[in-house]
Order: structure tokens, then sequence, then C-alpha cells
């Protein structure tokens, strides 16, 4: 079992993950309050119809991303730090050139698949227009995913920052009159909109590097530069595309199963489990897995960071949690609407959830800092279709409840999983602290929620 940190050492690196998660969650909450307020007006102006349509669309967007992308927003960010200063004008164009063709090659298949997504989500093809339309988010996407590489690759962080301050309030601003004037039928152009406005306010800020080396290359010359971080990619994305491919394929049997109605329930219970308490999880991660991965090749070291992320993570959502269980009527009422209280047990135990979704995602950053894609890709795997059978069987037989509990199940199979894996072929070891603060919040989580659900 490897030794504990010194209290100098845990005081420097939980200051250093304090300050990152200050810096990034200031603009992470700006963005969750903008989405907060459209997915707000899309409730009251269109209702749970127009929050389940607003899901599937952005669902299947989601999914063709993930496989246009090939993940090189996240793997070229590597490739940036890592290159020599008379390199990176090459990168850098490598990167832009190979978003241009995965955008188009996405944007043909969204086309392609429109007829498709349209009938396997509606049972018809009345909405394939719909998913004509937003091709061009496929397009954009890619192209700001690449921006956004080079921001973080260039620890451009400030220029990162504001970049997402404005594209998230500029496209709150477009889209809501299209929610307000067309109702349904702007549901498509706002989400246009809004990614256009992404698009345009990280080309403000856009990061400029010397032409001169970069000029003169060849195309053959930057797809070759790009073969590292594209295969670093692919794991990535395969796994994220299952992960999405669950997510709609989940969305569209509720959709036939209950309705539109029902879709805008679970898609608004997800939202507040999964993404806004997720907030913290996403600002730990732009410290977290870099600095995991530079000690990767220390089985020790691995174990004494993986430990101290997990401890600080579970002090800090132990409160979190138990304050989002007992309001969780009020924040329903606040971000959505009455019409919304049906999906509260989802809520409420779901939320529980989040202790073994925190612990599973320290330990699984290590299966990527390793950089073993392969394992990464078959847990992510299995991760998704357990996610997908115990959701449908539990929404079946328990409704809400059972889609709250079967969310704890789900996060509880995946980090058995991915801590056997990292114990077996990483020497992971976890010290009883470690273990004993998880088993604590998760034990308390889980006696505020069975309090709350008996009052």
């Amino acid at each position: 079992m490897a030794a504990p940190l010194t209290s100098r050492g845990r005081s420097g690196m939980t200051a250093a993950i304090l300050k990152v998660m200050g810096i990034f969650g200031g603009v992470q909450v700006l963005t969750i309050l903008c989405a907060i307020v459209r997915t707000k007006f899309v409730a009251l102006w269109i209702g749970p119809a127009g929050v389940g349509l607003f899901g599937i669309y952005n669902s299947a967007l989601d999914m063709v991303k993930s496989v246009a992308q090939l993940g090189i927003g996240e793997s070229a960010v590597r490739d940036l730090s890592n290159s020599p200063r008379e390199r990176l004008a090459a990168v850098v164009l490598s990167l832009r050139r190979w978003s241009w063709a995965l955008g188009v090659i996405g944007a043909a298949l969204m086309l392609a698949l429109s007829g498709m997504l349209s009938r396997f989500s509606f049972g018809d093809t009345s909405h394939a227009w719909g998913f004509m339309l937003l091709s061009v988010c496929v397009l954009l996407s890619s192209l700001s995913s690449a921006e956004g590489a080079v921001f973080r690759g260039f620890r451009r962080f400030r220029k990162l920052a504001r970049a997402s301050v404005w594209g998230a309030v500029g496209g709150l601003a477009v889209s809501l009159p299209m929610f307000y004037f067309w109702g349904e039928r702007g549901i498509v152009p706002s989400i246009i909109a809004y990614t256009v406005v992404t698009w345009l306010a990280l080309g403000l800020y856009r990061e400029k590097v010397g032409t001169a080396a970069g000029g003169r290359l060849a195309w053959g010359e930057s797809f070759a530069i790009g073969k590292g971080f594209v295969v670093l990619g692919t794991f990535m994305t395969a796994s994220m595309f299952l992960s999405n491919l669950s997510s709609y394929v989940f969305l569209a049997w509720l959709n036939n199963d209950s309705g539109e109605s029902a879709v805008g329930l679970y898609q608004a219970g997800f939202t507040l489990v999964n993404k806004y308490v997720g907030l913290i999880f996403t600002a730990i991660a732009v410290e977290y897995y870099p600095r995991l991965a530079a000690v990767a090749h220390s089985p020790r070291r691995l174990s004494l960071f993986a430990g101290h992320e997990i401890r600080l993570v579970m002090w800090i959502l132990l409160p979190a949690v138990s304050v989002f269980i007992l309001a969780d009527e009020l924040v329903v009422r606040l971000l959505y609407s009455s019409d919304f209280l049906e999906m509260l047990p989802f809520v409420s135990w779901g939320v529980v959830g989040t202790i073994f979704r925190a612990f599973g995602w320290c330990v699984g950053f290590t299966i990527l800092a390793k950089g073993d894609g392969a394992t990464y890709l078959w847990t992510e795997a299995l991760s998704a279709a357990v996610s997908l059978v115990l959701n449908i069987v539990a929404f079946t037989y328990w409704s809400w409840t059972g889609v709250g509990v079967a969310y704890i199940a789900w996060y509880a199979v995946y980090s058995i999983v991915v801590t056997a894996v990292a114990r077996h072929r990483y020497a992971l070891r976890l010290s009883r602290t470690v273990v004993g603060v998880s088993l604590l919040a998760l034990a308390a989580t889980f006696l505020v929620a069975l309090l709350h659900a008996g009052c």
C-alpha cells in the first residue's frame, strides 16, 4: 500500500486543485446558468414536450458529433503542450485542417442519416428536415473544438474563459426569441444559432501563430502530423459514441413507450443529476488528468494522486449532494416548473449515485493516464450497456424512483469494474482512509435521501 502524502504535499496539491476549480468553475457556472435559463423558458413556453424534443435533437447531434470529431479536441491538447516552439505552427495548422475535414465528413453523415434518425426517434420522417439542418452544427462544433484545444494547449485560459462566456450569453440571447415566437418550430433554429454564436465567440479570440513555417505545410504533411492525436482520440471517440448512443436509444425507447413528455421529464432530471452536479467533476478534471498522466509511470504515485483526488471530491460532494436532496423540489420549481415535479424521485435518489460516479471517475482517469485506450473503450462500452438495460428495466417496473435507483446501480457497477481493472493492470492501491471517506459519503447521502423520501 502506498505511503500517505505529507501534510505539506497534500496542502499544496489541494490548493492547486481548488485554484483551478475557481477559475474554471466560474465559467462553468455561468454556462450552466445560461443553459438553465434556456431550458426554463422552453419548459414554460413549450412545456415538457418541448424539453423532450429539445433533448432528442441534442442527443442525436451529440452522437454524430462524437463520431465526426474523433476526440481531437481533447487528444490534441497533449501534442500542443509538448511540441517544441518551432513546431507549434505546424501542429496548430494540422489540427485546424483536420477539424475542417472531419467537420465536413460529419455534416455529410448527419445529412445521410437524417431520415433514419427521424424514423427511429419519432416513428416517421416528419422531422428529417430538422436533422438535416443540424448538419451545420456538426461542422461548426468540429471547428470550435479545435480552437478550444489550441487555447488549452497554449494555456490561454483567460481567452478561453472570455470566449466561453460570450458564446454562452450570446447563444442564450439569440435563442430565447425563437422559443417565444416560434414555439416548437424554433427548437432546431435555436440549436443552430447557439452553435453559430459559440463558434464566432471562439473566432474572436482565435490564437494567432506564426504562419511562415505552418503556411508552407502541404495537406499531406498536415494529416501525417495529426495521426498521433487522431489515433489517441479515436478510442475516446468510440467510448463517447457508445455513451451517447446508449442515451439516444433510451430516449427514443422512452418516447415511443411513454411519449415526448416523459422524455422531457427524464431529460430534465438527468440534467440536474448528471450535468449540474457534474460541474465539480469538470472543473477538477482540468487539473487532475494532466497531473495524473505525468506520474502514470509510477504505481505508487498514481495511487497517491488518485487517492488524494477521491478524498477531496468526497468532502466536496458530501454537503453539496445532501443540500441538493433536501432542496430538490425547490430546485425543480426554480429551474423548470411544477409540471416537472413528477420526476422528483429520480432526482432525489439519482443524485446519491454521484458519490459512486465520483469514485469511478477518479479511478477511471488512471486508464487514460496510462494510455490504455483499448481498456478504456471496453470499460466505457460496458458502462453504456449497463446504463441502458438498467434504465429500461427500472422505468418499466418502478417508474421514476426506479430510474433514480438505476443511476446509483449503474455507477456502482462502473466503480467496481474500473477499480478492479486499475488494481490488476496498474497496481493501483487505495488506502483505507480513501475507502472509508468514500463509504462515509455514500452512507450519509443515502440516509439523507431515505429520510427525505419518508417525509
